[in-house]
C-alpha cells in the first residue's frame, strides 16, 4: 500500500488513534529526516493496526499540529469499522501533517533543486523544511535577485535553491507542474544538470508517495474478518500486544504505558489527568507531570510507589485508582499550597525534587479536608525541609518511597493517628544519607535551598528572562583551584550567592569585591557577607563567619529546637553504624 493511500484513509477517518496512544513527540527535524529517507527509497518500517468494530475510545490524527494540544476523544457507538494504529503513530502523524497540514502553523516545503550527491552520506540529500509561506517567498526571492544581479557564487557554494510547498506539489496536476518547472528554469537560469535534477525530484516525490509500496508497509490484526467473528481479538489481547510491542523497542516509559492502560479502562482519564497537570503547575515552578500524579495515585491507593504496569491489569485496581483520583488531586493541590505557604518554596528543584512531596500527599489524602492539622504544621514543615536538604528519594525512589510510607504512615493512619513522623523522617534520612544532625553537612546537601532561605527567595518562575535567578560562586572556582584549595572548600555552601538579574550574571573570574560591588550593603549584611572578608587571603575566615551565621539564621527561620534533626535524640545509634 502506498503512503498516500494510508494517508487518505487517515483523512477519511478510517485509520484513527486509540486512546492508549501517547502524545505525538517528534520534532520538525526528525520529520524532515524521515522525508529524506523516503526520497532515498529507504524502508521506514511497518505500521501495526487493529481492525475493530468495538465501541472503543479513539482520537483522529491532527493535520494542524500544535505543541501541547488538547485532544478530543470519540467513541464508536454505531460500531463502524475502524483501524486503530498500535505501532507507527509518530511516522504516520508526521507524514499526515507534512503533506496535508501544518506543524505549529508552519507548512513543509521541499527544495526542488536539492538532491545533490555528497561525500558525507549521513547528510540530508533531499532538503525539506517547515516554514511559513512568507519566509519561503523571501528565500526564493533572495535567490532570484542574486541570480539577476549576476552573483555566480550562489551556484558555486550550492546555494541555489527553490522551495515549494509539499502539499502543492502533491495536489498539482501535470500541466501545473510543467508550468512551475518552466518558471523556475527561467527565473534561475538553470543549467541542463540542474534542470534534470529538478525534473527527477518531481518524479521521485510523486513515485515514493503514490506508487512505491515497499517503503512503508502495514500489518493489520483481524483485517477483513466478519464483525461477529469469534476469532477477533479482544481489547485485552490488543492491549497486551501494545504493551509487548512498546516494551520490545522501549520507546515508552513505564508511566506512558500505565497512562495508556488507564485510558483504556477509564476513559475520562484521557481528559482529566492532562487538565489537572496543567492546572497544578499554574503560578509556580514545581513542573509536576503525569508521572508524579500517577505515582501519587498508586501510593494513595496502596498499590506501592513503583510504576508496575501489571498492577492495572487487575480491574479492581483500576477501579480503586479511579475512585481515588479526585481526592488525590485535592491532596496534591493542598500539598503544593502547604509547601508554598508554610515552607516558602515554589520549585521542585528547590525542594530537592518532586518526590519529596509524595509522602505529604499520602498524609493529606487521609487528613480531614486534606489539610495539615494545626498541631502538625511544625513537624510537617521541618520534615519537608529535612527532605529538601537531603533528597533521599532522588535515588531508589520506588523502594524508598514505598518503605517510608508503608512503615511510617500506614499503620498510624489505620489506627486513626494523623501525625507526621518527624522523628522517623530523621531516622530514615540518617539511614539513607548518613546525616545525623543539623549542621553544615545538612545545608551542603542543597546549597540552592540554603541560599534561597538566606536571600528570602521562593524559586518561583520569573516572567522576564533577564530576572531569572542563577546560583554562582562568590569566590570563583578557577582562582581557588589555582590557590590549591580542595573542592569541599571551593564548593562550600557559604561560597554561593544567587544572582537575581541576568545583567549581573557576567561574573567570570571577577574578584569578589568587584563582583558584589553594586550590591547594597544592606543586602550583603542580610546575607552575612562582610566586604572586609572578600579577599583571597581571608577566604577561610569568610567561610567560617558566613556559615556560622547562615546556620543560626536557618535554625531560627525553621524554628528548630535543639535535637530536632539529631537521630540520637530518637534512636540509639552505634558509633560503628555511623
Amino acid at each position: 500500500m502506498s503512503i498516500i493511500s494510508l494517508l487518505e484513509q487517515i483523512r477519511s477517518k478510517e485509520i484513527v488513534l486509540p486512546a492508549i496512544q501517547r502524545d505525538f513527540v517528534w520534532s520538525p527535524r526528525k520529520i524532515t529526516k524521515l522525508c529524506d529517507s523516503i526520497m532515498r527509497g529507504y524502508p521506514i518500517g511497518i505500521i501495526l493496526q487493529w481492525e475493530t468494530y468495538n465501541d472503543i475510545q479513539f482520537r483522529y490524527f491532527d493535520d494542524d499540529y500544535n505543541i501541547d494540544p488538547v485532544f478530543t476523544f470519540h467513541e464508536n457507538p454505531r460500531k463502524n469499522r475502524l483501524k486503530l494504529v498500535l505501532d507507527g503513530q509518530q511516522r504516520l502523524q508526521s507524514l499526515y501533517m507534512a503533506i496535508y497540514g501544518t506543524y505549529n502553523g508552519e507548512c513543509l516545503y521541499f527544495d526542488v533543486l536539492s538532491g545533490r550527491e555528497s561525500e558525507d552520506f549521513k547528510e540530508d540529500k533531499f532538503i525539506f523544511s517547515f516554514m511559513r509561506d512568507d519566509k519561503a517567498k523571501i528565500i526564493n526571492k533572495e535567490v532570484i535577485d542574486r541570480i539577476k544581479a549576476g552573483d555566480e557564487r550562489i551556484k558555486e557554494k550550492n546555494g541555489l535553491c527553490h522551495y515549494i510547498k509539499v502539499k502543492d506539489l502533491i495536489s498539482s496536476g501535470a500541466k501545473e507542474k510543467q508550468s512551475n518547472k518552466r518558471r523556475i528554469k527561467k527565473e534561475l537560469g538553470l543549467s541542463e544538470d540542474e534542470e534534470n535534477r529538478m525534473d527527477m525530484n518531481f518524479i521521485i516525490l510523486n513515485d515514493v508517495l503514490t506508487s512505491e509500496g515497499n517503503i512503508l508497509k502495514t500489518t493489520t490484526i483481524d483485517e477483513n474478518k466478519p464483525s461477529s467473528s469469534p476469532d477477533r481479538k479482544t481489547e485485552s489481547d490488543v492491549l497486551e500486544a501494545f504493551v509487548r510491542i512498546n516494551r520490545e523497542g522501549t520507546p515508552l516509559s513505564r508511566s506512558d504505558l500505565i497512562f495508556s492502560m488507564l485510558k483504556l479502562n477509564w476513559k475520562e482519564s484521557a481528559y482529566t489527568l492532562p487538565e489537572f497537570v496543567r492546572d497544578i503547575n499554574e503560578g509556580n515552578s514545581f513542573d509536576l507531570d503525569a508521572d508524579f500524579v500517577i505515582r501519587c495515585l498508586y501510593v494513595v491507593s496502596d498499590l506501592g510507589a513503583k510504576f508496575d504496569v501489571d498492577v492495572l491489569r487487575n480491574k479492581a485496581n483500576v477501579d480503586k485508582v479511579r475512585a481515588n483520583f479526585n481526592k488525590c488531586c485535592d491532596s496534591i493541590r493542598s500539598a503544593v499550597d502547604f509547601v508554598q505557604n508554610s515552607c516558602w518554596i515554589s520549585s521542585s528543584k528547590l525542594l530537592g525534587g518532586e518526590y519529596n512531596i509524595v509522602p505529604l500527599v499520602y498524609f493529606l489524602f487521609h487528613c480531614k479536608g486534606h489539610l495539615v492539622p494545626e498541631d502538625q504544621v511544625e513537624p510537617v514543615t521541618k520534615s519537608m525541609f529535612l527532605l529538601g536538604f537531603t533528597s533521599p528519594f532522588s535515588r531508589y525512589a520506588d523502594s524508598r518511597l514505598n518503605k517510608f510510607i508503608r512503615e511510617e504512615f500506614k499503620e498510624r493512619i489505620d489506627d486513626g493517628k494523623f501525625e507526621f513522623p518527624l522523628n522517623d523522617t530523621v531516622y530514615w534520612v540518617w539511614y539513607w544519607e548518613k546525616i545525623e544532625d543539623y549542621g553544615p553537612a545538612l545545608l551542603q546537601g542543597n546549597p540552592l535551598l540554603t541560599m534561597h532561605l538566606v536571600q528570602r527567595m521562593t524559586g518561583a518562575k520569573t516572567h522576564y528572562s533577564k530576572n531569572s535567578p542563577q546560583l554562582d560562586h562568590i569566590f570563583p572556582r578557577s582562582i581557588l583551584r589555582e590557590k590549591k584549595l580542595g573542592e569541599a572548600d571551593i564548593n562550600h555552601f557559604a561560597n554561593f550567592w544567587i544572582l537575581e538579574q541576568i545583567k549581573n550574571q557576567n561574573k567570570s573570574n571577577k574578584h569578589p569585591k568587584e563582583f558584589l560591588k553594586k550590591v547594597p550593603d544592606s543586602v550583603l549584611k542580610r546575607a552575612f557577607i562582610k566586604r572586609d572578608f572578600l579577599n583571597y587571603n581571608r577566604y577561610r575566615t569568610f567561610l567560617k563567619y558566613r556559615s556560622e551565621n547562615i546556620l543560626n539564621h536557618i535554625s531560627k527561620k525553621l524554628n528548630l529546637k535543639e535535637g530536632d534533626y539529631n537521630v540520637r535524640n530518637y534512636y540509639k545509634i552505634d558509633d560503628d553504624e555511623t
